[in-house]
């Protein structure tokens, strides 16, 4: 199980927490992303007062976990980051795209260590120019000062032509939805380029101004098609649609 330090959430406690499993009707013995999923969306019914108790509880947790779990990861400004973020070299050295990103980075670490170090001496200079200057941004802004760099993370898993749902701030305490298929990232401006599928207009979103990325709608609308069916409790047993897990 490959689990990213930087996308934590209550979800995930939740579904480590024996505790608040049993609370919930979460049978321990499902996969963890299932498990995480119920999570999500008991959550999300289990009002405010209780989310924010869990949240109290997972604070602790999630800060525990990125430190162990980071250590046991290579860290952001590695050769090995270059060599995912680099086309050419992630294509040379067949690291799939469609992979999550800590799981890119993890194949690149190993790759580094067969290299022939006289034949890639010209990319590894370069990799350790490019990993000195992301040390010098990560000393000016570190990685899990709020949500900015969840969201670049997730923004680095995601392909283009993937539907997205990006909720920005509205107001004192609403949101409001841009939806479209993924164009492009623009990192240098700090920008997302999605195609709004229903108006057949480009829409750009500022990544700072992003407080969240639903990437479960297979078409357009608030209310569109999911790629699955809902969950659902009756009584101690959990359904997708009409089918028992």
């Amino acid at each position: 199980m490959n689990i990213n330090p930087f996308d934590l959430s209550v979800s995930d406690f939740v579904a480590q927490s024996a505790k608040w499993c049993k609370e919930f009707s979460i049978p321990e013995d499902y996969p963890y992303d299932l498990k995480v999923e119920i999570a999500d969306r008991v959550l999300f019914d289990a009002g405010t007062d209780k989310f924010e108790q869990i949240a109290d509880e997972a604070e602790i947790w999630i800060e525990q976990e990125r430190t162990r779990l980071g250590e046991a990861l290579p860290t952001f400004s590695t050769h090995a980051d270059y060599i995912v973020r680099t086309e050419q070299w992630r294509d040379e050295f067949k690291i799939p795209k469609f992979l999550p990103y800590t799981e890119q980075v993890r194949i690149a670490d190993e790759v580094l260590r067969t290299l022939d170090r006289a034949k890639y001496a010209g990319m590894l200079s370069t990799a350790d120019e490019w990993s000195q200057q992301e040390s010098a941004n990560l000393d000016a802004a570190q990685p899990f000062d709020g949500w900015k760099e969840q969201i670049r993370r997730q923004l680095l898993q995601i392909q283009k032509g993937k539907y997205l749902m990006i909720y920005l701030p509205y107001g004192a305490s609403n949101f409001r939805i841009e939806q479209g298929t993924l164009t492009s990232v623009d990192w240098n401006k700090g920008t997302v380029l999605l195609h709004n599928t229903v108006y057949s207009r480009d829409e750009t979103v500022a990544i700072d101004n992003i407080q969240s990325i639903d990437e479960s709608r297979s078409g357009s609308g608030a209310l569109g098609s999911v790629q699955t069916a809902d969950l659902r409790l009756v009584g101690s047993d959990w359904y997708r649609g009409n089918t028992k897990l």
